[in-house]
């Protein structure tokens, strides 16, 4: 009987000191890291702040401590005078403070010690103060004593300290407050006032009364003989210079959100007031918003990320980043298509066939009819100068010599993984305009239009600084090189956009334009091997803009960053040298060659076509040029043979 006893007693024992330190751990175990104090502190990738603020709860900093200054040891005689000698609680301290409470018949003492306040302001900072959790808290004093050591303890403890103002952790503090680095630089008075927001760390003044008492009674203790000459504290500014940065860097950190990040603060700068300057001005034209994106190609680096003219403005839609948001990329699409041609034996000088046309829509009942911007058909035209003025007749052509099923493939595996349905189901806009994708996405496809950079599809952004960068010997694609030469050169844009426009810079860019048909969007965006850039200008109501285009809205904002890095000497002149197979060849206009057109083309390319007589013979003509379409040409007094 006695024996039956026994065990039931142990076994209920045992299981009520199960529940005791189950209940006593539980928000140990289970504490959410986001909820403590944590650092939002970095700087751009030349050292200057540009985030430094408290996050969502509370604000802390790290520096090294010296646990052995006068600060340290005035905090242990006011707080905990034998921290290192007790175990883990005051047995001595706490009777006294018991006994205090009786005398009192109220609460006037805890007397925790430097590990339970350690665990109070760590854990339960939120929870009543009373017996039962004194009690909680001093039996993990006695765990946290056994697996860490007293230095441990008491850097945990200052890094969990309430200095009021938003800031937790003592460095933080004393430069707060005192604009010192190091605690040895504190004085008899400064030391006092921090001891004294220990005690006391809600106040609206160090002048209170209930402040002033305490900070007396601290500085008797102390020992200390000083002439009062503070008579307020700093308030710490918070800083947050992008928060457009802010919200990448620190994504998925649930601790420390500090370092070095990619980001060129005075670059970032000139691009948002340059885009605000640029908007303003375009105000009447019903232009409302704009997103430009920068990033070092060699390192993914991001220089500059705006998603909107202003994080916080109410105006526009600053809430949504117009970066990730799906758009229709229209016309920066047809560098792909050509290169893909150039891959399949084009050359940049071949004729494509720019005629208004009747497509296959791939619906029952519809057919599809390509059409110019400017409404012109231009009849016979050059490959380079079809791609650089986004002539859609000889586009949709071009896709269709070439077959969309194949072009689509091509596309998803080499260059744009994140197209879905299939080729039927976007048809001929397939080329010009329809596949939905992100800013950043087809930013980072570009990337793959470097001459000399692999096809890949897991690149990705990085906000981080690289200290440096791995050098890669690469090799350069013949296709890829002349596609980049065509959109660098200036005069294959006289069509469209006059040989001297906006597009040209300091450095000539390979640049690609794109303004929606109805002018809701238009974009910029150019690249080399150290700096591509993307421009984006649209209104946040999806209104129409008065015919702001390419050039006149982003093309504008695009000239001033582009020129601002290449004074920075993020953008360099390109270093490549002329392949053996790309020539700069001579053309004749006419049959006697008395005038002459010089381009450069892959060194095998002949042409016998004669330009200012209308004479095309078939083999100078990229695509094959069925009965129908000789007859149109003939019939527009172009002679193909």
């Amino acid at each position: 009987m006695k024996k039956g006893f026994y065990k039931k007693l142990f076994f209920w024992i045992f299981v009520f000191l199960a529940l005791f330190e189950f209940w006593c751990f539980y928000k140990v175990i289970f504490f959410d890291d986001s909820k403590s104090p944590w650092i939002i502190f970095f700087t751009d990738r030349n050292g200057e702040t540009i985030a430094d603020k408290p996050n969502e709860f509370w604000y802390k900093k790290t520096w090294n401590l010296d646990l052995n200054s006068k600060f340290v040891k005035s905090l242990l005689l006011i707080e905990d005078k034998n921290f290192y000698s007790h175990f883990w609680v005051d047995i001595f301290a706490k009777l006294r403070a018991l006994s205090s409470n009786i005398w009192a018949a109220e609460v006037v003492s805890w007397w925790s010690t430097i590990t339970e306040q350690f665990l109070k302001n760590k854990y339960f900072y939120k929870d009543r103060r009373w017996y039962l959790q004194k009690l909680k808290e001093a039996n993990l004093a006695f765990f946290f004593s056994i697996f860490y050591s007293k230095d441990d303890i008491l850097k945990a403890y200052l890094e969990n300290i309430y200095f009021w103002n938003n800031i937790y952790w003592i460095q933080w503090a004393i430069e707060t407050y005192f604009w010192k680095q190091d605690l040895n630089q504190l004085t008899d008075e400064e030391i006092t006032i921090l001891l004294t927001l220990v005690r006391k760390p809600w106040v609206k003044s160090i002048k209170d009364k209930n402040f002033v008492n305490i900070f007396e009674r601290i500085k008797k203790r102390l020992d200390f003989s000083f002439e009062n000459k503070i008579t307020k504290l700093n308030k710490k500014e918070s800083i947050d210079r992008f928060p457009f940065v802010t919200k990448y860097f620190c994504e998925g950190k649930k601790v420390d959100c500090i370092g070095k990040t990619s980001i060129d603060a005075n670059l970032q700068k000139f691009t948002k007031n340059t885009l605000n300057k640029t908007l303003n001005s375009l105000q009447w034209k019903n232009v409302t918003n704009g997103a430009v994106l920068a990033i070092n190609p060699e390192t993914m680096e991001v220089l500059v990320y705006l998603w909107s003219r202003d994080f916080a403005n109410k105006t526009v839609d600053w809430q949504v980043d117009i970066l990730e948001a799906l758009r229709q990329p229209g016309s920066t699409m047809k560098p792909f298509l050509y290169l893909l041609a150039l891959q399949k034996g084009a050359f940049a000088n071949n004729f494509l066939i720019d005629l208004k046309s009747e497509y296959d829509s791939f619906e029952e009942g519809k057919t599809y009819f390509s059409e110019n911007y400017s409404l012109k058909e231009y009849w016979l035209v050059r490959f380079q100068k079809a791609l650089w003025n986004s002539l859609n007749n000889a586009t949709v052509r071009l896709a269709k010599e070439i077959w969309l099923n194949e072009i689509f493939s091509y596309y998803k595996e080499n260059w744009i993984k994140f197209l879905e349905n299939d080729y039927q189901f976007y048809g001929y806009s397939l080329v010009l305009w329809n596949p939905s994708l992100t800013l950043k996405n087809l930013a980072v496809s570009y990337i793959n239009l470097i001459p000399d950079f692999e096809n890949r599809t897991d690149r990705e952004l990085n906000f981080s600084f690289v200290e440096k960068p791995e050098k890669v010997e690469r090799k350069l694609d013949k296709d890829k090189f002349l596609l980049y030469k065509i959109l660098q050169n200036p005069d294959n844009r006289d069509i469209s956009f006059w040989v001297n426009s906006i597009l040209n810079t300091s450095l000539s860019q390979a640049v690609k334009t794109w303004t929606s048909s109805n002018f809701k969007d238009n974009v910029v965006i150019s690249y080399n091997k150290n700096f591509l850039l993307l421009v984006w200008v649209w209104n946040t109501d999806n209104s129409s803009m008065r015919w702001v285009t390419g050039i006149t809205g982003a093309g504008y904002i695009w000239h001033q960053i582009v020129e601002e890095a290449i004074l920075k000497w993020y953008l360099k002149k390109d270093d490549y040298v002329m392949p053996e197979w790309i020539s700069k060849l001579d053309y004749c206009l006419d049959k006697n060659c008395f005038r002459k057109e010089v381009n450069y083309d892959k060194s095998e390319a002949k042409y016998d076509s004669r330009i200012l007589e209308r004479y095309f013979p078939e083999k100078d003509i990229f695509e094959k040029v069925s009965d129908l379409e000789k007859h149109q040409l003939k019939d527009l007094w172009f002679e193909i043979k």
